[in-house]
């Protein structure tokens, strides 16, 4: 069973409209909806913005539903130049850059006992590049897909300066709210997971305008390619 997240409701809106729900449950003012996606058992849920939504949701979908692995989607901003609206990143690693431990001589973002950066499942990784490929192929107007650095913290940035600190600090690509909690949750609990986020600003002073524009068109690129890996059973098995 493959258990969905999105922080909004317009970013699990495909899935919900495309899945076969038979079950809709609340656990801590959240709801969960479980189903079939082209064959394959899921669980939906809106997890809610922010690194303690995000945790607390993924722990649900683990112990309530005992999932396989565990996928999040949705939007983040961009830290590199390179990257623009629409375009998407897969994450290979994931830091929550709001943890800061540097007085007791640690690395920003490093958690003890977890580490600084936890690493996506190399599978599942590999399946949504595949993914990708297929989707995508011979699509002049296609969006790029980049796999890179994810950070996350429990701020809505849009300033220069902060995220050329990220880039410098951490080498990330992309910047969100809740992947590296979620990354977090699986690593302690050993479950695989992929986060996977379409670029829909460029964190700077007109981030939140960009991104309220963004936010209609989020899930299209990346439901496609979650769709297209699940129908080809490319997560069955890890």
């Amino acid at each position: 069973m493959i258990g969905l997240m999105g922080a909004m409701a317009e970013e699990i809106s495909l899935y919900k409209s495309y899945a076969d729900i038979t079950e809709t449950k609340t656990y801590a003012g959240a709801e969960f909806h479980r189903g079939v996606i082209d064959g394959s058992e899921v669980v939906l849920t809106q997890c809610g913005n922010g690194k303690v939504n995000g945790a607390v949701s993924t722990q649900i979908l683990i112990d309530r539903y005992d999932v396989d692995k565990i996928i999040l989607t949705g939007l983040a901003g961009t830290v590199v130049p390179y990257l623009q609206s629409g375009d998407i990143v897969a994450a290979n690693y994931l830091v929550q850059y709001d943890v800061d431990l540097s007085v007791f001589g640690r690395r920003v973002g490093d958690v003890p006992d977890v580490g600084r950066m936890i690493e996506v499942d190399a599978g599942l990784l590999k399946a949504v590049t595949d993914s990708y490929d297929e989707v995508f192929k011979n699509k002049p107007d296609r969006p790029q897909l980049v796999v890179g650095t994810i950070v996350s913290g429990d701020r809505f940035i849009s300033d220069r300066k902060t995220i050329s600190w990220l880039q410098r600090e951490l080498g990330a690509v992309a910047i969100e709210m809740e992947g590296a909690a979620v990354a977090q949750v699986c690593h302690m609990n050993r479950k695989p997971f992929l986060i996977l986020r379409t670029i829909s600003d460029d964190a700077d002073e007109k981030a939140t305008e960009h991104f309220s524009k963004a936010l209609e068109m989020a899930p299209i690129n990346t439901f496609a390619l979650i769709r297209n890996f699940i129908s080809s059973r490319s997560l069955l098995p890890i």
